[in-house]
């Protein structure tokens, strides 16, 4: 039953302030975007006041602990390559698309979860009554959205509303803020990889950015699965962070000269071929002769050709996002005559989500926490991830004490 409004409800609630369970304030803080502001994250997110939400039958509200960082907010605070105000009518946006935190009041509907539960939130929301949500997979419903992204009420504010089937339980072994910072990317990869490509022991995945929010979750995965990964990486400390995953066959990308540049002549072209040829070359070396059966793709235009190219005859790209860009070209050849494939992959659904909870809580799966910010930072470590300055995950102290 959802809980009975506070009989004096407070006005606001400070920071890392745990009030008794049911007290509800009228405001929250939030790092707020706003359409005319879009633009570089340390301009565009800014703290403000905005009301609670309110839920609906089926929702819960949850106070939000700690948020995770992801790519996501940083394209929300830019604008690109599509504006969120086009995908929900509030006036403002919240963005943050991972969190943990305590249910603190619950729809008329809910059964499976009570206020005071330690929760953490998989982002995928769906209208759950189509059939493709009752038959086929949720991640193809005509109202899918991805929670903080293309909807308002995200994870950096002090409350947040989400739908039920969005919560997991907390890992007891976690802190606040590992607990928020992997179920975004790491539900993401479980799908790419064993859903989606069907990942098998024995295989050789080549994976893109993998000291990253993502390529540290595939690189686990692939070790649990009995696969190989080939972490490809971009500097040394990258390096060193992915082997202590287990991964043995490493390669920083720095070291070869492949990425192509729009102004690229016929004899800067033939470098770049021989370059990408020696890439695989090196790539062969590691593997004992064979080219990648997987290729975990989530970098998009300045690795894509490369993807295609190197991936092994019937062998697969699975791909869930394009960082570098969308505009993506390759030598389709190499794709036909050696008949591989192509394969989307958009984040994950409940059932999902919550088969890949089960390795984190059992501790066979581990988060990487790179740096923890304070909420007032929320701007500062979305720039931080534009440019590319971070390994591993960042996330968000918003209720959790600082210790």
């Amino acid at each position: 039953m959802p809980l009975e409004k506070h009989s004096d409800p407070m006005k606001r609630l400070d920071l890392s302030t745990v009030p008794a369970l049911g007290e509800l304030p009228e405001l929250m803080q939030a790092c707020v975007i706003r359409k005319e502001r879009e633009g570089e994250p340390e301009h565009s997110m800014q703290i403000e006041e905005v009301p609670v939400p309110v839920i609906g039958a089926n929702e819960a509200l949850v106070l939000v602990m700690a948020a995770g960082v992801n790519f996501n907010g940083v394209w929300a605070a830019q604008g690109k390559p599509v504006s969120v105000f086009r995908m929900h009518k509030e006036p403002f946006h919240i963005a943050g698309s991972d969190a943990a935190g305590i249910v603190w009041k619950v729809g008329a509907d809910v059964r499976r979860w009570k206020p005071g539960d330690e929760v953490v939130i998989h982002c995928n929301q769906s209208c759950g009554q189509c059939p493709e949500c009752n038959g086929l997979d949720p991640m193809a419903c005509s109202e899918q959205k991805i929670w903080g992204y293309e909807t308002s009420y995200g994870s950096f504010a002090q409350f947040t509303r989400v739908q039920a089937q969005q919560l997991v339980k907390k890992p007891k072994n976690l802190g606040w803020e590992e607990a928020a910072s992997y179920g975004l990317t790491y539900f993401t990869a479980y799908r790419m990889l064993v859903d989606r490509a069907e990942v098998k022991p024995g295989d050789h995945v080549l994976v893109w950015g993998a000291a990253g929010g993502l390529g540290i979750f595939a690189v686990q995965l692939c070790k649990l699965m009995g696969a190989h990964p080939i972490a490809i990486v971009s500097s040394p400390g990258k390096a060193e962070l992915v082997r202590s995953l287990g991964a043995t066959m490493v390669l920083n990308r720095r070291e070869f000269d492949f990425v192509r540049a729009p102004d690229d002549g016929p004899e800067k072209a033939r470098h770049r071929s021989s370059e990408l040829k020696r890439f695989g070359g090196e790539i062969r070396k590691l593997t004992g002769g064979k080219d990648p059966d997987i290729v975990f793709e989530h970098v998009g235009k300045d690795t894509f050709f490369a993807s295609v190219f190197l991936a092994k005859r019937f062998g697969k790209i699975v791909i869930c996002g394009a960082t570098s860009g969308y505009d993506l070209d390759f030598d389709v050849r190499h794709l036909w005559m050696r008949q591989k494939s192509i394969i989307g992959s958009h984040f994950a659904n409940a059932y999902q989500a919550e088969r890949a909870n089960e390795l984190v809580l059992d501790g066979r799966i581990k988060p990487v926490l790179d740096r923890v910010f304070d909420f007032p930072d929320t701007a500062a470590a979305h720039q931080l991830m534009k440019e590319n300055q971070h390994q591993g995950k960042l996330a968000i102290r918003i209720q959790a004490p600082k210790i």
